[in-house]
């Protein structure tokens, strides 16, 4: 990173907590004896300063679509949580061609004949992010249509780029019912029974919409699973007192949710899937902010420049989390900058390198209830020193930066802050000091 900014002695002594206001107008201090001390009192002395949104940043904004669903690693399920979010999950199975099975004589065998009779759907939950009271029934339907993994949501199961092709049941609903099973708190896995008629009908090739669709049938519940996979029981023609069992993980698996947030907005929001990032534009005169001296706050004032920043952190005022979106775990916040460019938009410009991250995890419960407590603070200092010292006018340092969790969609909620965060700073300053 470049200009990044050295300690400089000023004119004038800093007041604690000051206004972002006015001009540098400072008088002299009286000079040292000499044979005196080699530094008097409050020569040197650190300070905090507070600077409101509006004295530092031009604007903030949100985009989301960094990544999606189908890449999750987890799956939702959810009947109207908090009153309005649904989540299904969906999977295409490929069934077994043939099993390795010990025939009659002791000897290994490929049996590509094998009659698969049985099965069943195993979610492996997440019982510490799943919400809601307990138990909870899940249901398991046939799925009726194909779908694209990547691009399939609640309404369309095909969204791409000048192609949408709705489900005939939003959420992919409609197919035939296969079974259900119930969920109790505390227990880490949900077994639903797939008959032998589902099992053929998955096992025809010719049959392009094989697959299930698993839903949650109990209301206010939403539950996060790890894993999704299909378990057959096939009985082997070399061998017909043996049964083998084989996981099938599905190539084709993603959830599909509703509502849908829109995909840009004025309201800092931070995590989710597909990801949010909050934007944030600094202004381009932040070096000439100012505060007050001590003895004259009104007639004298320090610019920021004259200053060294020890440290500077934005802080952050966690809002309600849209509802539905509430986070299922505590996240961590990283600050980095944001490469913006005229080649490309500013929803797509690439991210640079970390200026730094939240001390420790910042708990969902903090977007639950009303805002209160302290703010949460994201360390930027090394940009603002930078940004300070930066005086280049042919590649001048970006003015944009971006707020993202550490592990971007590892969480379908979504945290929202307050609007123009406040700007903390810890700042070290001198007196300038004379010898006669």
């Amino acid at each position: 990173m470049k200009g990044m900014i050295s300690k400089r002695s000023f004119s004038g002594v800093l007041a604690c907590i000051a206004a972002v206001t006015g001009l540098v107008g400072c008088g002299e201090e009286d000079p040292t004896d000499v044979g005196g001390s080699l530094l008097p009192g409050q020569a040197i002395r650190t300070v905090e300063l507070i600077v409101d949104g509006a004295a530092y940043l031009a604007r903030d904004t949100s985009f989301t679509g960094y990544t999606r669903p189908s890449n999750a690693g987890y799956f939702i399920f959810a009947n109207s949580f908090q009153g309005v979010f649904n989540a299904n999950a969906i999977a295409h199975f490929e069934m077994p061609t043939a099993i390795a099975v010990v025939d009659t004589g002791g000897t290994l065998r490929t049996d590509s004949m094998p009659t698969l009779f049985a099965g069943r759907i195993v979610l492996l939950i997440d019982t510490l992010r799943s919400d809601g009271p307990a138990p909870a029934r899940f249901g398991a339907h046939r799925l009726t249509q194909e779908f694209d993994v990547a691009s399939a949501n609640w309404t369309y199961r095909v969204d791409t780029t000048g192609v949408q092709t709705p489900w005939s049941q939003p959420g992919a609903l409609g197919g035939m019912p296969i079974d259900t099973a119930s969920w109790v708190a505390g227990l880490d896995s949900v077994v639903i029974a797939i008959d032998s008629a589902t099992i053929a009908a998955w096992a025809d090739t010719t049959n392009a919409a094989r697959g299930a669709v698993v839903v949650m049938e109990t209301a206010g519940i939403r539950a996060v699973a790890t894993d999704f996979v299909l378990r057959v029981d096939a009985r082997s023609t070399l061998n017909p007192d043996t049964v083998v069992t084989t996981t099938i993980r599905p190539p084709e698996r993603t959830f599909l949710f509703d509502p849908v947030l829109a995909a840009a907005g004025v309201e800092p929001l931070v995590g989710g899937n597909p990801a949010w990032r909050t934007y944030f534009e600094f202004n381009s005169g932040i070096d000439t902010l100012t505060v007050g001296c001590p003895d004259a706050p009104v007639t004298c004032r320090i610019p920021l420049r004259d200053a060294d920043i020890t440290f500077a952190a934005m802080q952050l005022v966690p809002q309600v989390s849209p509802p539905g979106f509430l986070p299922s775990d505590s996240m961590q916040l990283v600050s980095r900058l944001l490469l913006v460019s005229d080649i490309a938009p500013l929803p797509r410009s690439p991210l640079g390198a970390a200026v730094g991250v939240t001390q420790g995890f910042v708990r969902r419960t903090r977007f639950l209830a009303p805002a209160g407590g302290a703010p949460i603070e994201v360390p930027v200092t090394d940009y603002v020193r930078a940004l300070v010292a930066d005086t280049s006018t042919a590649d001048p340092l970006t003015r944009w930066m971006a707020i993202h969790p550490a592990i971007e969609g590892i969480d379908i909620g979504v945290a929202a802050f307050a609007q123009m965060p406040r700007l903390r700073l810890v700042l070290t300053v001198a007196s300038e000091l004379q010898l006669r």
